[in-house]
């Protein structure tokens, strides 16, 4: 069908409602609006302005017919923008319309016109001004002006209206006056409502025949007609004398009505609502159009709700559907603005069977309804993926129902986040109204009811793993675990799920306790992870090439795999986040319990590996040491020192201090402490262990070390090559060492080496003396120990050997000749006197001086002499020897004469000896004074007490009396008497010995 047919066919439509245009002999009125200020008007004050107003009227009937309102303050550019409608009765195409302009003149007196000098614009204005005056002082009139006027013939106006600028003119006068905006339209006087019903009709008819004319899809027509079309709407609108309000009620109606068959675009909707929602409000409750207005909206809502239920039907990336939600929800926003008439029922249950009404008289508003939109399509949407997501029933096992699961949540977490994306922002913009909260609140219940029986049922299913005991005797296989790692996914995706419904809702969550359906999961998981974590440091430790992981540390490739695998628990433990606090104690408080088993499982196996590195030399005696044993122990003492800071990282602190808040300190102060216990328990037993591993490779060093000694010992100046071995030997263990153990662990392998040797010596030392070697064999054996330590002192590092100290000191004594051995123990006498606070013996005074080739030595006096008499008293005197005995041959002792009977004896003798010069610089020197009784018949005498001076000290306080306590000796256990009782074939010693016991004894 061509144009020309279809206008055809739809005129003669037209005919049928009468809509032909008026006739001339039909009363009609002329609509006048002035939409434009005047401009450049000619002035006609004194002040360069003018006061204006407009008059309009018919030139047939020559009188002002309406008059625009004057302006607040004189302007030659006013603004007026008023509306006036004149009525015709006869040939309104022959008729004139006159537009005049004038100035308004106020009623005035002389005085005040004359107050208007300060105003006066120009020489011009000052004649205007005096003209007033004059006029007003004869005459006293006042009358206004006319600036200009514009006469506009009827027929010149079309059908459609005209809007044009006009001239102004006066009389025959060609000087511009100025122009007017003006608005003219000509319109047939009819009923208004009338004049409505038949324009909604023709928007029917219109709208109808557009619509099947060109096939136009559903949602797609936005209120534009073709041309035809919109000429003859918008003719009848204008000849049927309607306002856009009319126009917008008509299209509400007639496009509301089409809408329920075919269903038209939003926007067009939209655009109308912009017209109409301002005066909706003013209309009056029983008035024709609001009815008309309610009756739009219950036909357009089912449209708009079906956008909300179906939201999901079509890709967000289709832009058609975020403009259709925009636009729907733009209408709902308007909408809801007013109140809806208690008799008219917008929400009919025959149409919203899936709204949920709670009142008794079943009445809901636009708000409820669009909630109970979204949860219904939401409710559709969900039962669709449920059951296309459910798992077989036939056979169903705890993977798939836990894979449904995660399924099941990733979709609806697509939804929200759909919804958060696209729609959150459009739904509170425009109706206020939290999208994705309403959905998730939704999808809370829903869930809550699917997923909590499920999840129990799985974890009262579960079956308790094996695991290994704290002797690590066996490793159970970690076959048949996906199940826990399902589970642990879930928990994972529920724990998000639940943070994120926390961050859009404020009200209670169902599933904000879902974490209490999994605390039989989480124990499973536990124990999954140390099965797992066993096995893998047992992996580790069996890929271990026992190198150093690169030159700037001192570990291997093992120890980095345990931390490594010790961080995927704390990723674990982060993870699971688990809110409840008491739960969380009890959790980590394993998890610490199981990374310090880890911790020793891994120093035993490594323990374990590296003692089956032992190296034998070609005689299959001697033990070399490899950097193997060294980086061993520089594992396990990485492992454990790492061991405190990592469980820290684990946030215990913060776990204990949510406990005492949550219960009481003293609580929380227990559950620490066994925290601490369990921790250093591990701790101990990882040191023991390395302590254990150092102890074995100083054991296995002990034998060659034992070997090289004894045969230093027996040949050390003879043509051996003994001694070069033990070096060598010393050196190559001591530099693999040193350049791989950490400087800690180097100073227990030093110490438990020494440790070693010391238990070497002492054996070698008994089982020589029971020999009775002679004291040569003992310097050779103390040169060879010397050798050692200087051997062990290298590099920077100051090593430690007070283990040897006695070992040293028995050697010094074994290695001395006998005679060397009595001087030694007179000195040790000579310490031990310095040392005595007071005496019971009494004292002995002297004074000493030293010549070129002589000793001045003066006995003074005794002081306090212990009484040997019966009467109390004591017959004394002091006997003097030099020691050693054989430095000072030739020499005599010399003795003072008896005092008898005083125990305070005044001897102040003096004794010159002759002293050649190596016996005067001699430093360890000594003098032995003796102090003894004289009995009666001067046959014998009785042993009082003795003393001792070094030369060293007579040097000191030469010339200075020396008051010194006297003693006696002590059978004391010294090495010293050790060494000289062991030489049983030495005359010398035992004659030494037996006079010593017999002093002790008296």
């Amino acid at each position: 069908m061509d144009e020309e047919q279809m206008w055809k066919g739809f005129f003669v439509k037209l005919h049928e409602l009468k809509m032909n245009p008026p006739t001339e002999h039909e009363h009609q009125d002329l609509i006048i609006e002035i939409i434009k200020r005047p401009e450049n008007l000619l002035s006609k004050d004194s002040n360069g302005l003018s006061d204006p107003f407009v008059t309009l009227y018919l030139e047939s009937r020559n009188s002002p017919s309406f008059t625009t309102h004057l302006l607040s303050r004189p302007t030659t550019n006013p603004i007026w923008e008023e509306h006036f409608s004149l009525p015709i009765t006869e040939n309104p195409r022959e008729e004139v319309l006159i537009v005049e302009v004038w100035d308004f003149d106020a009623a005035e007196t002389v005085k005040e016109k004359v107050n208007k000098i300060l105003d006066v614009k120009g020489v011009k204005g000052l004649s205007k001004l005096m003209k007033e005056i004059a006029v007003t002082a004869s005459s006293g009139k006042h009358d206004n002006e006319l600036i200009g006027r514009a006469a506009i013939t009827l027929k010149s106006i079309p059908a459609s209206g005209l809007t044009v600028w006009y001239n102004l003119e006066k009389g025959n006068k060609a000087r511009s006056r100025g122009s007017i905006l003006v608005n003219l339209t000509l319109s047939a006087e009819k009923n208004k409502s009338v004049a409505v019903q038949e324009h909604k009709n023709l928007l029917k008819l219109l709208l109808m025949y557009e619509l099947e004319s060109s096939q136009v899809a559903f949602y797609w027509w936005s209120g534009k007609f073709s041309e035809n079309a919109e000429i003859i709407r918008s003719q009848h609108a204008v000849q049927s004398g309607l306002t856009p309000i009319d126009c917008a009620i008509s299209q509400w109606h007639a496009y509301s009505i089409i809408h329920e068959t075919h269903k038209l675009n939003f926007s067009l909707f939209n655009s109308i609502l912009d017209v109409l929602t301002p005066v909706i409000g003013c209309m009056q409750k029983d008035s024709e159009d609001l009815a008309t207005y309610w009756d739009g909206v219950r036909r357009i809502l089912p449209s708009c709700f079906a956008v909300l239920r179906k939201i999901r039907y079509k890709n967000v990336s289709d832009l058609n559907i975020t403009r259709a939600v925009s636009e729907v929800l733009d209408i709902l926003g308007k909408v809801k603005l007013f109140e809806v008439p208690v008799t008219i029922d917008i929400f009919p249950t025959s149409v919203y069977g899936w709204i949920h009404r709670n009142d008794a008289n079943n009445i809901c508003n636009v708000d409820s309804a669009i909630i109970d939109a979204i949860n219904t399509g939401t409710k559709e949407w969900l039962e669709h993926i449920v059951e296309g997501s459910k798992y077989s029933k036939d056979n169903e096992t705890d993977e798939e129902k836990l894979q449904y699961i995660i399924k099941l949540i990733q979709m609806i977490r697509s939804d929200l986040q759909r919804a958060m994306e696209y729609f959150d922002k459009l739904f509170y913009h425009k109706i206020q109204l939290n999208y994705s909260a309403i959905l998730y609140l939704l999808y809370d219940s829903k869930l809550n009811e699917i997923c909590e029986p499920i999840v129990k049922d799985v974890c009262n299913n579960i079956k308790r793993l094996d695991v290994p005991d704290d002797q690590f005797e066996y490793l159970p296989k970690i076959d048949n675990l996906n199940m826990g790692t399902t589970l642990f996914e879930l928990y994972l995706v529920l724990k998000r799920y639940v943070q994120l419904g926390k961050s859009l809702c404020t009200d209670e969550l169902k599933m904000s306790g879902f974490y209490q359906w999994f605390e039989t999961g989480v124990t499973h998981w536990l124990d999954i992870s140390i099965i797992k974590a066993l096995n893998r440091i047992q992996k580790a430790i069996d890929l271990d090439q026992l190198k150093a992981v690169d030159e700037t540390v001192k570990y291997s490739s093992s120890a980095v795999d345990t931390l490594s695998i010790f961080y995927q628990i704390k990723i674990f433990w982060q993870q699971l986040d688990w809110p409840e606090v008491e739960g969380c104690y009890t959790f980590i408080a394993k998890i610490v319990n199981d990374l310090c088993r880890c911790c020793i499982f891994y120093a035993q196996r490594m323990s374990q590996r590296v003692e089956k590195l032992t190296k034998l030399g070609d005689n299959n005696k001697i033990f070399i040491l490899s950097e193997e044993w060294c980086l061993a122990i520089n594992n396990m003492d990485y492992i454990r020192q790492s061991l405190p800071s990592f469980i820290k990282e684990l946030g215990i602190d913060n776990v204990i201090q949510k406990l005492g808040e949550y219960r009481t300190n003293l609580e929380a102060d227990r559950c620490s402490s066994t925290i601490n216990a369990v921790i250093e328990n591990a701790l101990d037993t990882e040191r023991n262990q390395i302590v254990e591993l150092i102890e074995i490779v100083s054991h296995k060093m002990a034998p060659p070390m034992k070997l090289y000694l004894a045969e230093g010992a027996e040949v050390l100046h003879k043509d051996s090559n003994s001694m070069d071995q033990l070096m060598m030997y010393l050196e190559s263990s001591l530099d693999t060492l040193y350049n791989t153990l950490n400087e800690v662990n180097f100073g227990r392998i030093l110490e438990s080496i020494w440790s070693a040797l010391s238990i070497i010596l002492y054996d070698l030392i008994q089982s020589n003396l029971d020999k009775r070697r002679p004291p040569a064999y003992f310097k050779n054996l103390k040169d060879t120990l010397q050798t050692m330590i200087y051997c062990f002192k290298m590099g920077n590092v100051a090593t430690e050997v007070n283990i040897l100290s006695t070992i040293q000191k028995r050697l010094d004594a074994y290695a001395l000749e006998t005679a060397d051995l009595i001087h030694q123990y007179y000195i040790e006498r000579l310490e031990y006197q310095k040392n005595q606070p007071l005496s019971p013996f009494g004292q002995l005074t002297i004074r000493a001086e030293f010549t070129d080739s002589s000793l001045l030595l003066t006995i003074l006096n005794a002081r306090n002499l212990l009484p040997m008499d019966s009467n109390g008293l004591v017959d004394s005197f002091t006997k003097a020897c030099f020691m050693p005995t054989s430095r000072f041959n030739g020499i005599s002792p010399v003795k003072t004469t008896v005092h008898h009977k005083s125990c305070f004896p005044l001897y102040d003798q003096e004794f010159c000896i002759n002293l050649n010069e190596q016996q005067r610089t001699a430093e360890d020197s000594l003098i032995l004074f003796s102090v003894k009784d004289k009995d009666l018949f001067g046959m014998s005498s009785q042993y009082i007490g003795e003393c001792y001076a070094s030369f060293t000290d007579l040097m000191e306080s030469e010339g200075k009396q020396i008051i010194m306590n006297l003693s006696r000796p002590e059978y004391t256990d010294s090495e010293t008497l050790r060494a000289l009782e062991f030489r049983q074939g030495d005359k010398q010693a035992k004659d030494f010995i037996k006079k010593l016991k017999n002093k002790s004894y008296s």
